[in-house]
């Protein structure tokens, strides 16, 4: 991540860098060291700025993977009743989600929720089923929107669709869709910024 951030920091102009940030927020915190010497070069050579760059030589990229909206939330996802995390443990789509016990280092239990109501973890997103079953999917091509909403004053994570809230069930750890219930502690969640451990 260190070696991203001083790519990202030397190279790109300040929307894009604004862009990578959303797609990997706890870069915010790594410290990336001195890159006075590259920007130094970057000067002397006079070169282009990475917007010509977009522009000119990857003028299609924008079109098939628009600019992410800003993140409403991030971090861990820590369910209220079991004191549990969303966690993809690493499985690929498609796959059910679950929660494991929370351990604060982001990796698979690193969620983003953006103003636009896509919940993802990396470039999968968040999908449930009328049945109320809830898993990991390959985000749709070019899409940034989805049903999500974090209801703050409820602390819960409403879908839009369906109209029913995301719970956890004790007996198996597995997320699903609920009839809300403000009541109910186990459709109740709390997020958790994270600071990366190995950030300096």
């Amino acid at each position: 991540m260190r070696n991203y951030k001083r790519v990202i920091e030397t190279w790109f102009d300040d929307e894009y860098k604004e862009s990578f940030y959303t797609r990997e927020p706890m870069a915010k915190f790594v410290d990336m060291g001195d890159i006075s010497e590259q920007l130094a070069l970057k000067k002397k050579l006079n070169c282009k700025s990475f917007d010509w760059f977009m522009k000119e030589v990857a003028y299609d990229v924008l079109e098939k993977y628009p600019k992410l909206p800003p993140n409403a939330k991030w971090g861990e996802f820590r369910n209220e009743a079991t004191n549990l995390c969303l966690d993809t443990r690493g499985q690929h789509p498609p796959e059910k989600t679950l929660a494991s016990s929370c351990h604060g280092m982001g990796g698979n239990q690193m969620f983003r929720l953006n103003t636009e109501g896509q919940l993802t973890s990396g470039e999968w997103c968040q999908t449930a089923d009328s049945s109320g079953s809830v898993s990991i999917q390959w985000c749709s091509f070019g899409s940034v929107s989805g049903p999500w909403e974090f209801k703050e004053n409820l602390r819960q994570i409403y879908h839009r669709t369906y109209k029913m809230c995301l719970a956890l069930l004790p007996d198996s750890n597995s997320l699903v869709l609920r009839s809300c219930d403000k009541d109910n502690s186990h459709q109740k969640w709390s997020i958790k910024t994270l600071k990366p451990y190995w950030s300096s």
